[in-house]
């Protein structure tokens, strides 16, 4: 089997324009965005359709599982139809490798993502993909699935000590009073009316930081795309940790930065290896453009927050051609979000100086570096420059940053104290839910730019750059 993202390629080289946004494909609507329509991505699930491919098209009815037995009786001595979902059940998965998707017998399966502008497809047949190719690589770009994403490298900076039981082992909030955030809460700015949306290792919605609200929570299986392995809606779970501590550090009720948000949590990492693909980040974005996109919340501002990237060089065996596609895809999705009056925020990386990694490099994101709590920057903070594209933009709070991790069987919650661009970057997001929340009519244009015209200043430093400075909330 291979796997492609079927992008436009009029959308991967154009900017975006001033426009309204059209509703046939259910596309959101906002008084106040920028957008683009291509029609000719409709053209990609038509002839895939008509090559034999089947279609996992989501949201919608779930799709019948192909050779699903009807549940009317069969008649006498009709022929038997083959079950599908045992196709390659001897294959056992091991962790950090390539996995078989269980098929069934026809050509392949896709899946078309109006919102984001492209089309998943998976061809089970090398013939298949070759007509495939024949009809649509004049007007598509026909990227491999093969770049591993994965959020920063879990770091180590100073001491961390034991895991804390519970929230009275932290008797005060710890965000200072130069950042704004307790200024906010005092004024009642805590979030409220703003969605905030989380791809990342998922959420333990019954955490105590999490656990008297409704998380919007969506597992990415790993073939999303598939009718044979679908995406699903269920209560929020994280076998690493990761993503509750995110989640807590931008949304926990006690401890958050915003915790009146609207959490809207994609389940995109593997918690064994920490990898994710470019095909489960463009599902759970879809996922997550169609939530935002709901009628009741159409005109609601939203936050996205990706604390994940690929590496800073083709891994080995990625040929460069394929690495760079695989970047104009993820910069076309990361755009599709500003199309949506849709703020990306985005973790730097934890390489260090001179190591600018992806999406953060793009300019359609706010990239977030590290600082502690005396605004040191952090050893391990990536920062440089592509082109005149700087990176950082802003600074977040990223050493040692207290919040939520995971539950024991007996039920007893921890905290624990982490490291690392994948905290700073919720600090920030939290930061752009409460100027959304004190304005929602802005766009997450104009919201980027208040974020970046309030940030405090920060002491030059020899190796890193900083961007303006420290997010904070005035």
């Amino acid at each position: 089997m291979k796997s492609y993202l079927l992008v436009p390629k009029e959308s991967i080289e154009s900017q975006a324009r001033v426009g309204p946004r059209g509703t046939e494909q259910g596309e959101r609507v906002l008084p106040r965005t920028t957008a683009l329509r291509f029609a000719v991505a409709n053209k990609a699930p038509d002839t895939l359709t008509s090559l034999g491919l089947r279609s996992a098209t989501l949201p919608g009815v779930r799709p019948q599982v192909s050779g699903q037995q009807s549940l009317k009786r069969t008649k006498k001595g009709a022929k038997k139809q083959p079950g599908t979902r045992g196709g390659d059940s001897s294959t056992v998965p091991i962790p950090g490798s390539g996995v078989t998707e269980q098929t069934g017998a026809e050509a392949g399966s896709y899946r078309f993502m109006p919102l984001i502008g492209a089309t998943m497809a998976h061809f089970y047949e090398e013939g298949t993909e070759k007509a495939a190719r024949g009809e649509l690589e004049q007007d598509f770009e026909f990227i491999p699935d093969v770049v591993p994403l994965s959020f920063p490298g879990p770091v180590s900076a100073g001491q961390t000590g034991p895991r804390n039981r519970g929230m009275s082992s932290l008797a005060e909030r710890e965000w200072p009073e130069e950042c704004g955030v307790p200024l906010a809460h005092a004024q009642g700015i805590r979030g409220a009316g703003v969605m905030l949306g989380i791809l990342d290792t998922g959420v333990d919605a019954d955490h105590p930081e999490h656990f008297n609200r409704v998380i919007q929570f969506r597992y990415v299986s790993l073939f999303p795309n598939s009718p044979h392995n679908p995406a699903r809606d269920i209560r929020g779970f994280d076998p690493d940790g990761h993503g509750t501590h995110v989640c807590g550090i931008a949304a926990g009720i006690h401890h958050g930065v915003a915790p009146e948000v609207d959490l809207y949590v994609a389940s995109v990492i593997e918690s064994e290896t920490i990898r994710t693909s470019l095909g489960r980040v463009a599902a759970g974005m879809e996922w997550l453009l169609h939530q935002f996109s709901r009628p009741e919340n159409s005109m609601r501002p939203a936050v996205v927050n990706l604390s994940l990237g690929f590496p800073l060089a083709p891994p080995p065996g990625i040929s460069e051609a394929d690495y760079n596609l695989n970047l104009r895809a993820l910069q076309t999705m990361i755009r599709r979000l500003l199309d949506s009056n849709v703020l990306p925020v985005v973790a730097a990386g934890n390489s260090g100086p001179d190591t600018v990694g992806y999406p953060a490099a793009f300019p359609e994101s706010l990239a977030v570096g590290a600082v502690d709590f005396e605004r040191n920057v952090a050893t391990f903070s990536a920062s440089g420059a592509v082109g005149r594209r700087v990176v950082p933009d802003v600074m977040g709070y990223g050493v040692n940053v207290y919040s939520s991790t995971e539950r024991r069987c007996n039920n007893q919650a921890f905290y624990e104290r982490m490291s690392g661009t994948s905290m700073a970057a919720p600090y920030v997001a939290g930061i752009a839910a409460l100027y959304r929340c004190r304005a929602p009519d802005l766009t997450a244009v104009e919201v980027r730019d208040l974020i970046l015209a309030n940030a405090v200043k920060l002491a030059r430093s020899g190796t890193h750059r900083t961007g303006k400075g420290l997010a904070v909330f005035r």
